[in-house]
């Protein structure tokens, strides 16, 4: 018969002692605590023979129904005597007063005299340590959601509106609250949370934001899969991938992941098709996403869906363009006229390599002329936005005209007027000089040089210029305004929306400016944005483009 073993793995010396050992290998800690030579743990296979408790299994005792009898050590028990007739009084030496004789104090005992500080350190710490069982504990994560949320909110609305309508970053709070999704609720906490984490350097929360990012991502791609070709997206699905994007462009996780989810959220849109897309929540959303992929198509140079004929007016019948629109439109309008050429690549490849030969320019040359004009107009109908405003700005609904300053002061104001921040007004004078800029580098490329000298002017002191000089001194001019501007928008401090897409500007600095200076400032001022004010993910997408 094998030998009986034990299910426990203890030490020799903790099995003789009878204690608890902790199986910690060579030594454990019980030897170690009491400086015993340790044998170790039983190493190996353990077998337990059964053989014998199956064969005669043993009988569970009985209890004795007698009540236990409590001996005092001190007291030595003898054997019972004979049987006598006559009662005898036992007595002790060593016993206690009956209880009735024991003097019962007639004064409270005197509590110890503990010092002030001490009693109010004991008190803290009972305090602390006891909780109380309670059938219900609140939550604070709705509480710290709407904390997170209103301070992303505060600091990224650019647009101060009389109107609901504009911007859309205004409604996450009630997006928030009924969102009938758990991809959307996520998100917005999640960018919420990252945004908080860069602007306030605290690491814990920019970790903590991870976790509900990784969650959404996992709920929206199930809530996805879900959806057939018939499906039509409703809003929640059209925002959880832009509030996702807003989370890699402050977490900055990989640079290509805010492209990723920029196409999603333009897929998304897409399946809702342009009718579905002119009123509600989600025209803000669409005008929002349009600007989005209009800088993503050009720096790409690839066509973008919002640039066909059908998306370019039908979202637009209910509720007309503002002047930031209809800058939009033309920036949509130029990679269609780069595709005339035949070349493709992005907008660094084409601007970089040698037209082909035999190539019909005309084309291109027009199309490119009628996009200047188009420039041209938009700035003599809006000259408040081509330069940055010494303060805010008080226009029309369309941003055509500017209203009196009076309207700032008044907090009911016409609901016909919006109210432009300094910001707002540096990101679009900054987008009419990148517009201009790479239309201008546009017709330098397409337009046919002199053979010949260019005529002497009138001026003996001044030297003579050919059209091809005046347009490259036409694009330095546009790119220092840009490098002029974006200083303005980094001296104040700007953290939301605005600042956000003047990163645009500086990227066709970068890449197209004139001179090999102004594209190394554009460049390190990137680079610096992406360290300083927590956009890395935006700028290092940028850059690598």
């Amino acid at each position: 018969m094998p030998p009986k073993a034990q299910r426990s793995r203890a030490c020799n010396q903790c099995r003789e002692r009878r204690v608890k050992c902790d199986e910690t290998p060579e030594v454990c800690q019980q030897c170690t605590r009491l400086g015993l030579k340790c044998s170790g743990p039983v190493q190996g296979s353990i077998i337990i023979n059964m053989t014998e408790r199956v064969t005669k299994p043993r009988q569970r005792k009985k209890r004795d129904a007698r009540a236990a009898v409590v001996v005092r050590e001190d007291v030595v028990r003898e054997p019972p005597a004979a049987p006598r007739t006559e009662v005898c009084k036992l007595e002790r030496t060593e016993t206690a007063p009956p209880l009735q004789d024991i003097p019962y104090p007639t004064q409270k005992p005197a509590l110890v005299q503990w010092p002030p500080r001490q009693w109010e350190n004991a008190i803290a710490a009972i305090r602390w340590q006891t909780k109380l069982p309670s059938v219900y504990q609140p939550s604070q994560a709705h509480n710290l959601d709407l904390a997170f949320i209103s301070h992303f909110v505060e600091l990224n609305k650019g647009v101060r509106p009389y109107s609901p309508e504009i911007p859309w970053i205004t409604h996450l709070p009630t997006f928030h609250t009924k969102a009938t999704k758990p991809a959307l609720r996520l998100s917005i906490r999640a960018a919420a949370m990252a945004f908080y984490a860069n602007v306030h350097g605290d690491p814990a929360i920019m970790v903590e934001s991870y976790r509900w990012y990784t969650m959404s991502l996992n709920s929206q791609r199930l809530a996805l899969s879900k959806m057939d070709g018939k499906t039509i997206p409703n809003d929640d699905e059209v925002l959880v991938p832009i509030i996702l994007g807003l989370y890699e462009v402050y977490a900055g996780t990989t640079p290509t992941n805010v492209f990723q989810h920029l196409t999603a959220a333009t897929k998304i849109i897409e399946m809702r098709g342009p009718h579905n897309c002119s009123s509600g929540v989600t025209f803000p959303l669409f005008k929002a996403m349009r600007i989005s992929d209009a800088h993503k198509a050009m720096i790409f140079n690839q066509p973008s869906l919002f640039s066909t004929p059908e998306w370019m007016t039908i979202p637009f019948i209910i509720q007309p363009r503002n002047a930031h629109q209809y800058l939009a439109d033309i920036l949509l309008a130029i990679p269609d006229c780069i595709g005339l050429c035949g070349m493709s690549g992005s907008m660094s490849s084409f601007f970089s390599r040698p037209l082909p030969p035999r190539l019909d320019l005309r084309p291109v040359r027009e199309r490119t002329a009628q996009l200047l004009q188009k420039l041209i107009e938009w700035a003599d109908k809006h000259p408040h936005l081509t330069s940055v405003s010494p303060g805010p700005l008080v226009v029309t609904l369309d941003m055509a005209k500017e209203v009196s300053g009076s309207a700032l002061t008044n907090p009911d104001g016409p609901p016909s007027t919006v109210v432009l921040p300094e910001t707002f007004v540096a990101l679009t004078a900054a987008t009419y000089e990148a517009i201009q800029l790479i239309l201008t580098l546009l017709l330098h490329k397409i337009s046919p040089h002199p053979a010949k000298s260019p005529p002497a002017p009138a001026d003996p002191n001044t030297p003579p210029q050919s059209p091809t000089d005046s347009l490259i001194s036409r694009a330095t001019t546009s790119a220092r305004s840009i490098l002029d501007i974006a200083m303005f928008l980094e001296s104040t401090q700007s953290v939301g929306f605005d600042f956000l897409r003047s990163v645009f500007p500086l990227v066709v600095v970068g890449i197209l400016g004139p001179q090999a200076e102004e594209q190394k400032s554009a460049v390190e001022m990137m680079e610096r944005w992406g360290e300083s004010r927590g956009v890395g993910g935006l700028c290092g997408a940028w850059i690598n483009a």
